[in-house]
């Protein structure tokens, strides 16, 4: 029997990617706002982990090409099916990372399941089968959301013409809708905070050679910061396993690498591990200043109102810091080194009032797209 008000969510969760699951947290947060009564169902990669989480039913995600009946089955047994959020409509060198995100999704509109595609960006799309079946699909769903102008542009260029909704990143709304962080903290050293991350397998615009020289350009503004500010700087990982490296992406082993080229590797704070989304806001929300590879690590910085500096490696990065009107410091991989961070850094830390709120500034325009998808959103779930 299907559950009318039952959510199926599919996503690149159970990864342990913490960005990812801050939107999952996030899109569980917004969806509640629409019905309170809602259940969810989510295909994750490690369904134990998902269900302890947030407290929800979950079933390992389907394979690249295959659904089994199981997952046939709960697409059946919920009214609404939901994609999002995340970067989930590029092409990588191996294979079309889109139609493996779109593929469960053709099966829930075939299904005459209620289909919303929520908070998602679109990445480089070259194969043309990509092309052909984004819009073949897009077309059909009956909410659909972005979450910036760029990926609208690049869906409206591909033959979408379903109304495209732009949002703020789900991730926000694992947040607070306020900020405390007006008044700098007193009588301790700048705190900031650096995530590292793999380049491979992101397309071909990012050229994964420059990783060794990008790896010492951060130690060594890492030393800058210990010798010019006498700074607390941590390491942050986004995507890593508790007791071992992750095998395909792991930022505590990039971490461990950038040390190497550090002059000032002791006074550094290597974070191994944050069990939950809650320790690492926690931490993030006491910086002056992120340094950020990870997209997820400038998303939650801004929502909590710290400023940030991006290493653009993805059209997504730029997206957000175009969003949030911190476009300047938005800085491309092969320009990103000491002489083009320093000043930015410098600018940053010594105008601290300054620049928190212009970051405030600039997420609450981006936050406040929201309302307005909201409404639209409502409306989705209130047709029986």
């Amino acid at each position: 029997m299907t559950r009318k008000k039952g959510v199926l969510i599919n996503g690149f969760y159970g990864n342990y990617n913490l960005g990812d699951e801050a939107m999952l947290a996030g899109m569980i947060n917004l969806l509640k706002k629409q019905q309170e009564d809602l259940s969810f169902t989510v295909f994750s990669n490690d369904p134990q982990n998902t269900q302890t989480q947030y407290s929800v039913e979950s079933i390992r995600r389907p394979t690249r090409k295959r659904l089994k009946i199981q997952h046939l089955l709960k697409i059946l047994q919920n009214r609404y099916f939901v994609l999002g959020g995340g970067d989930l409509l590029r092409d990588s060198a191996k294979s079309s990372i889109a139609e493996t995100w779109l593929h469960p999704l053709q099966y829930a509109i075939k299904l005459r399941r209620r289909t919303l595609v929520l908070g998602i960006s679109v990445g480089e799309i070259w194969k043309q089968e990509s092309k052909i079946l984004i819009p073949k699909v897009l077309n059909q769903v009956d909410f659909l959301a972005v979450r910036d102008v760029k990926s609208k542009l690049k869906l409206e260029e591909l033959g979408v013409n379903n109304t495209i909704h732009v949002m703020s990143d789900l991730a926000l709304h694992f947040l607070p809708e306020t900020f405390s962080q007006s008044k700098l903290p007193t009588n301790r050293p700048f705190q900031v905070g650096i995530s590292v991350r793999h380049l491979s397998g992101r397309g071909p615009s990012v050229d994964a050679s420059v990783y060794t020289t990008l790896l010492k350009e951060i130690a060594a503004v890492a030393d800058f910061l210990v010798e010019k500010y006498g700074a607390t700087v941590h390491f942050l990982p986004f995507r890593t396993y508790q007791h071992s490296y992750h095998p395909i992406d792991d930022d505590y082993e990039s971490a461990l690498e950038v040390l190497r080229y550090s002059r000032y590797s002791e006074k550094f704070v290597v974070h191994r591990y944050f069990g939950t989304l809650k320790d690492l806001s926690s931490l993030i929300s006491g910086l002056d200043l992120m340094i950020g590879m990870r997209l997820h690590s400038l998303i939650l910085s801004a929502g909590l109102g710290i400023p940030a500096i991006a290493a653009e490696y993805a059209p997504k990065v730029r997206g957000f810091m175009e969003e949030i009107d911190q476009s300047n410091l938005s800085i491309p991989l092969n320009s990103f080194d000491r002489t083009r961070l320093i000043p930015e850094i410098k600018n940053i830390l010594d105008n601290s009032l300054a620049a928190r709120r212009n970051i405030e500034s600039g997420v609450k325009n981006y936050r406040e797209r929201t309302i307005q998808v909201e409404t639209a959103l409502s409306q989705t779930f209130s047709i029986i």
